[in-house]
C-alpha cells in the first residue's frame, strides 16, 4: 500500500506491506529525522484529525501539524484587552 506523509512544505512517499496507524507513522524516527517533525503532532487525513489507533488508509495524504500549546492561556476567556 502507497500513502503520503506532509509535514510543512516536506512531503514523503510511503509503501509498506502492512497499513500503518497514525501512531506508528508519529513515532517513526526515520520519518521525524527526514521531515524534522518532534512528539507534539497532530496527523490529518482529509482535513480530520485522527487517532493514534487509526489505520491509514491506501492512497492518503497524511498531513502532520505542530500542536497548539494548551498551556499558553491558562485563563479561559481572558481577553486581551485585560492584559497589561
Amino acid at each position: 500500500m502507497k500513502f503520503t506523509v506532509t509535514y510543512g512544505i516536506e512531503t514523503q512517499e510511503r509503501e509498506v506491506i502492512n497499513a500503518p496507524t497514525v501512531g506508528n507513522i508519529k513515532n517513526d524516527t526515520v520519518l521525524k529525522a527526514v521531515l524534522g517533525f518532534g512528539d507534539n503532532v497532530r496527523a490529518l487525513v482529509h482535513g480530520v484529525e485522527q487517532g493514534d489507533h487509526v489505520v491509514i488508509p491506501e492512497g492518503a495524504n497524511v498531513v502532520l501539524e505542530t500542536r497548539a500549546n494548551t498551556k499558553a492561556w491558562p485563563l479561559p476567556g481572558l481577553a486581551w484587552h485585560m492584559i497589561r
